[in-house]
């Protein structure tokens, strides 16, 4: 059921003077809030994060479906404990180098050399192999088409109180499954609709950064089926199932990938 929820004006100021997205965000009482703006935003991320529930990742925002002062939106749990804090592959690369990492990187011809140089500056800055990290990500950016993956909602998590870094969750997929109506015409196909899916940050392509990266995503596609067939319909729902379809013999099925893993151990 979508929770209703009228945000207290600490809530409503708090990100207010901040420059984070387009997609109005609130805190309160360990709950990031956004209320949609360009048109299911909500609704993308709440079936995303159910795609991750039945995959390989487990570092990831688990977001629910709600209305945010009247408006409809989503919401997820503070992901950073007290001692923690976020900081963006662009903020890292503004500390040590300064300027834009996205610029930096297109003055490189090929996809892997722009993956190559990011993987080795934040190996180099933080001791983190960011490798599985980007390919989870990308992977399922490519499934659920989203167009707003950028060095400012990927990053690491510094503990600062141990001074050890490790990935962030995976988390802003707001802008998945053609939830932005200007850009994607609700008149047209979803496959007539994919010529307008351009991906981020290291090419236009979904296929090629995943590509590059590795297929990193599994999915249990039976568990996912049975969940999915309990959401209500909608646009956003109609483009996962089809790009489920689409990718399914390139995602790996978690569940085979289990009982090859059980079969092995008996074997040896």
């Amino acid at each position: 059921m979508t929770g209703k929820f009228r945000l207290g004006p600490v809530a409503l100021s708090y990100t207010q003077g901040s420059a984070v997205g387009m997609q109005p965000k609130y805190y309160e009482n360990g709950y990031w809030y956004k209320q949609d703006r360009l048109g299911y935003e909500g609704l993308s991320e709440y079936l995303v994060s159910k795609v991750l529930q039945f995959s390989n990742v487990r570092n990831y925002a688990r977001y629910e479906k709600c209305m945010v002062g009247g408006k409809s939106g989503c919401r997820s749990r503070h992901f950073l404990k007290p001692e923690e804090s976020m900081i963006s592959f662009q903020r890292l690369y503004e500390m040590y180098e300064g300027g834009q990492l996205s610029e930096r990187i297109m003055t490189m011809n090929s996809v892997q050399d722009r993956v190559d140089f990011v993987k080795d500056f934040i190996l180099d800055k933080t001791g983190v192999d960011c490798s599985k990290y980007l390919s989870q990500i990308l992977t399922l950016d490519m499934l659920t088409l989203n167009t707003d993956r950028h060095f400012n909602n990927l990053g690491i998590i510094v503990n600062t109180e141990w001074d050890v870094c490790r990935p962030c969750v995976i988390f802003d997929n707001g802008r998945s499954l053609m939830s932005e109506w200007e850009v994607f015409d609700p008149e047209n196909t979803i496959k007539e609709n994919l010529i307008h899916a351009y991906a981020r940050p290291f090419s236009s392509n979904f296929e090629a950064q995943a590509a590059v990266c590795g297929v990193g995503l599994s999915i249990d596609y039976d568990r996912l089926s049975v969940a999915l067939s309990k959401e209500p319909p909608s646009r956003a729902l109609s483009v996962l199932q089809y790009q489920l379809g689409r990718y399914r013999d390139i995602i790996p099925d978690l569940s085979l990938e289990r009982i090859r893993s059980s079969r092995d151990e008996r074997e040896r």
